[in-house]
């Protein structure tokens, strides 16, 4: 287990390396921790990320509840991140962004559910699309749990994305995936369309995916 030392060092790590790639600008996204079984650490409310310092994270309760009566804020997004531990207790952490090109697929209509990466299929299986609700509002929160207790990434509609790790670095790296992936299929669709790997080519990586202890529910539709 992390120390709280830790935790707030690799959160504002995460939120720099984020914003350096454009997915957290200005004020847009939020992460968490989860310090134990009963403790989070999440980032607060209006700060942009790629500026965050170690004393600005706040620790709250899987109620919501701050541990200092005097806490800044938590993230507006702070409801969203309650439903994903609420429903995945294995997870320990959560990010959420507002990675390009993943939103302009959902803009377009583009779905990330296509099997088209080897790569994707392997690890997310596939990327869901979790519908519409308001940001920072008990809906949006309502309308990820389904998503997330099985798959986890998954694209926000009109939003951003959203995804999950046993560690911060996996809650990342599956980010990246993401956006990734959304790049691909934008630059494919700009040179005539997108061309899904053949059904053949999908269960065999599948059955490997399945080897390596990766879910049925989470796999791609053929």
């Amino acid at each position: 287990m992390l120390t709280e030392h830790e935790a707030r060092a690799l959160i504002v790590a995460a939120g720099r390396h984020l914003f350096s790639l454009g997915w957290l600008p200005a004020r847009a996204g939020n992460i968490s921790l989860a310090l134990d079984d009963r403790w989070l650490l999440t980032t607060p409310a209006g700060i942009c990320k790629g500026h965050l310092h170690p004393d600005d994270l706040v620790v709250v309760d899987r109620e919501g509840r701050p541990r200092e009566p005097l806490a800044a804020p938590a993230s507006t997004e702070l409801a969203l991140h309650l439903a994903v531990y609420r429903v995945r207790p294995a997870v320990r952490a959560c990010v959420h962004t507002h990675a390009p090109n993943v939103i302009a697929c959902s803009v377009a209509g583009v779905s990330l559910e296509t099997p088209v990466l080897p790569e994707v299929i392997l690890t997310l299986g596939r990327i869901p699309t979790v519908p519409y609700a308001m940001t920072g509002t008990s809906a949006l929160a309502a309308a990820v749990e389904p998503v997330i207790a099985y798959h986890d990434a998954a694209v926000l509609e009109h939003h951003g994305t959203v995804a999950v790790g046993t560690t911060l670095a996996e809650a990342v790296e599956r980010t990246e995936l993401m956006e990734h992936a959304a790049a691909v299929l934008v630059t494919a669709q700009s040179l005539g369309g997108i061309r899904p790997l053949a059904a053949d080519h999908v269960r065999a990586l599948l059955q490997l995916r399945r080897s390596r202890g990766g879910r049925p529910e989470s796999e791609p539709r053929l």
